[in-house]
């Protein structure tokens, strides 16, 4: 009997619904129209609460960075209160079996990774947004610690904690874990930098490029719908 509801449902939604996925929830009459009225409005309840937007990266990365220096500190600023965001620099590296880590776009790259690891762990999202906007500018033309010390402004109440996270055994803690959590996307593993999960969810490459470039319009456009 199942078998023949999904099959009876498929039917009607393969005869009726002729406008893309992405419009389904866009008014009453395309939710009827596609018979999905029940997950529309579970939907819209589930954004009751901020989307969450984890931004994976690797800091040497020259798309993150261009991505970082054009679109994040608007990204956050306009949508702090309908996001959560989350940032895991970490991307393409890799654990070694004798537990040291190689980093893409080498040793510079994995301090850096590991010293932003600490301030996000240490200091609230918005001190921690500008100083890494500000620190993967610098890395272009100075080291990590010159850098660290060149964006500290944002950060300065917590800077010997963060420096304490990265000189010791805390800052390779968090880059197992941000290794982890990179490794733990599903459905689909990363395989480029960067990457956007929304609400954890990892897209195709495809659908997360698309995400890269249209994320600002997507939320406002996510948010309309909650709020109509």
């Amino acid at each position: 009997m199942l078998l023949l509801a999904l099959i009876s449902c498929f039917i009607a939604v393969a005869q009726c619904c002729d406008i893309p996925p992405d419009f389904w929830c866009d008014s009453p009459e395309s939710a009827e129209r596609c018979h999905v009225q029940a997950q529309c409005a579970n939907y819209k309840k589930s954004f009751m609460k901020p989307i969450k937007v984890t931004f994976i990266y690797e800091s040497l990365c020259p798309y993150c960075q261009n991505y970082i220096a054009r679109n994040l500190a608007d990204l956050y600023g306009r949508h702090r209160s309908l996001i959560e965001l989350e940032m895991v620099p970490w991307g393409n590296a890799v654990v070694n079996q004798d537990g040291s880590f190689t980093c893409n776009h080498g040793e510079k790259e994995c301090e850096a990774n590991r010293l932003q690891s600490c301030v996000l762990e240490v200091v609230k999202m918005k001190h921690s947004v500008p100083f890494i906007i500000c620190f993967e500018n610098a890395l272009h033309t100075v080291d990590v610690n010159q850098a660290l010390t060149h964006c500290s402004s944002t950060i300065n109440h917590a800077l010997p904690a963060i420096r304490a996270c990265f000189n010791g055994p805390r800052g390779i803690e968090l880059q197992r874990q941000a290794a982890d959590r990179t490794e733990a996307t599903r459905p689909y593993r990363i395989s480029e930098v960067p990457y956007i999960l929304i609400n954890d969810y990892s897209p195709q490459p495809p659908a997360n490029t698309v995400n890269i470039i249209a994320l600002k319009n997507l939320l406002y456009k996510w948010a309309k719908e909650v709020r109509r």
